[in-house]
């Protein structure tokens, strides 16, 4: 780990993430009323400007952003890497290294950061090579082949906001 890296983590809240959940309520004029609300997502992208390591731990110093609004926060983490995955002390989810967030992506392929579905699951995607994409899905990084243009994604606004 290196300065200007960036890890993110990001998490689904509510309810499950497979399909988007429609309810009917009466509204104030006494009409039935359906609408559809779907998985909420939070995220935080942390930018290291400083990284240690300290035996099998990382002490790393950076910004952390949470809001495409708020300002960043100067943060300082202990993490430790668990195959590939970096994990903060009484922290359920781990942070990812994003791979060339800031880099070009190959036309067509979803840029690092998005969000994907693999196999009916939520995937993010963490690195893009040629035809390759490297997501975490399922509690671990796995690499999957694709074509250019044949994969829909969500992109993330605070990872875009971080980099620049």
């Amino acid at each position: 780990m290196q300065a200007n890296d960036v890890l993110m983590k990001k998490w689904c809240f509510g309810f499950g993430r497979s399909k988007a959940r429609t309810e009917a309520t009466m509204n104030n004029q006494g009409e039935l009323q359906t609408y559809s609300s779907f998985p909420k997502y939070r995220t935080i992208v942390f930018k290291v400007s400083q990284a240690r390591k300290q035996g099998k731990q990382w002490l790393v110093e950076g910004e952390q952003f949470s809001s495409l609004n708020g300002k960043p926060k100067k943060n300082t983490l202990v993490l430790t890497e668990k195959n590939g995955l970096l994990f903060a002390p009484n922290q359920k989810r781990p942070f990812l290294r994003m791979r060339n967030a800031a880099g070009p992506t190959e036309k067509g392929l979803p840029p690092v950061g998005s969000l994907i579905t693999v196999d009916k699951k939520h995937a993010i995607v963490t690195e893009v090579g040629r035809n390759e994409l490297t997501v975490f899905v399922k509690g671990k990084l796995q690499k999957i082949t694709c074509k250019p243009g044949t994969i829909r994604w969500h992109s993330d606004k605070i990872l875009a906001a971080a980099v620049k």
